[in-house]
């Protein structure tokens, strides 16, 4: 593989659920493994930025031009490695979509991660964030045994789920910057009725509570932490309630918006353009400093 086998200049608008207008200097779409591990070493050969999107959820792209080669990750499997009669070992690529996912383990009745229907983005984006539910509270990473991951010299290591670190919107991958290949999860065998309730129960509930059928990246900023919630007295550790208590539902800059279903989502109407998209940021940021003296922080992955 060489530089002159990648796209040039692809817009990214189609591979973002914000629908970002960047455009990459490279583009690339890996189907497998040793594409991924190919497209990596090229960088590193080529001493070019690297950087990969799955399902393109949970990223904001803030710059009209990406240098470097960005790769679309549709490495896209999974096989069962074990299993007794109570649970199952099953290793899934880091390309695989996560609610296709959710879906087929629900039907094969397979516990863990049926909370998580609906989600968008790709399993190596859930493990990257440690994806997660509230209620009851579930993580991705709750369920995850053991990875492969690519370093950063292209190498490949197996991991335990130790190393991950694994913490609220957190993993180790967000330091290291390495690049899951594959996951190994342990499902409970269940009957399916049980999951389909539970799955179904998350999904009306993020239907009444978020905006749907709009161009966003899910919830933009972390809930604030306890410490904070006490220090200001507050009720909520909600990032969407102080957005909304500053008065920035319906807040316009460009074509971008903030929800007035859910204050921590932003929605691109189409039109928005990364320049939009950092002046509408800053002026949140700053008005929630203002009124409650509380720095947000970026839930999503910045793009620059």
């Amino acid at each position: 593989m060489t530089i002159k086998d990648l796209e040039n200049k692809e817009n990214l608008f189609k591979h973002t659920t914000l629908r970002s207008k960047s455009i990459a200097q490279y583009f690339f779409i890996a189907k497998t493994r040793q594409d991924l591990i190919d497209i990596f070493k090229l960088s590193l050969k080529e001493k070019l930025g690297f950087l990969i999107l799955g399902g393109g959820s949970n990223v904001a792209v803030l710059s009209d031009y990406i240098k470097g080669i960005v790769v679309k990750n549709l490495y896209i499997d999974k096989k069962i490695i074990k299993q007794s009669n109570e649970e199952v070992l099953y290793q899934i690529s880091s390309g695989y979509p996560t609610n296709k996912l959710v879906i087929e383990t629900i039907n094969e009745g397979f516990e863990g991660i049926e909370y998580h229907l609906g989600l968008p983005g790709s399993i190596g984006g859930a493990v990257y964030m440690n994806s997660k539910w509230t209620n009851p509270l579930d993580y991705i990473g709750d369920h995850l045994e053991k990875a492969c991951l690519l370093t950063k010299t292209g190498t490949t290591k197996e991991v335990s789920k130790e190393y991950f670190n694994f913490a609220y919107d957190y993993s180790i991958l967000q330091d290291t910057k390495e690049i899951l290949l594959e996951a190994v999860f342990k499902f409970k065998k269940t009957e399916k009725s049980i999951l389909l309730s539970r799955s179904n129960e998350a999904l009306d509930y993020r239907k009444k509570t978020q905006p749907t059928g709009v161009f966003t990246s899910g919830c933009f900023f972390r809930n604030i932490t306890d410490q904070e919630k006490m220090n200001k007295n507050l009720s909520t550790n909600s990032a969407g309630y102080l957005i909304d208590k500053s008065g920035l539902k319906g807040q316009r800059i460009g074509g971008f918006v903030v929800s007035s279903d859910h204050a921590n989502f932003i929605i691109n109407e189409g039109t928005g353009k990364p320049s939009d998209l950092v002046k509408l940021l800053k002026l949140i940021k700053d008005k929630v400093k203002q009124k409650f003296d509380i720095d947000l922080k970026e839930e999503v992955v910045l793009i620059n």
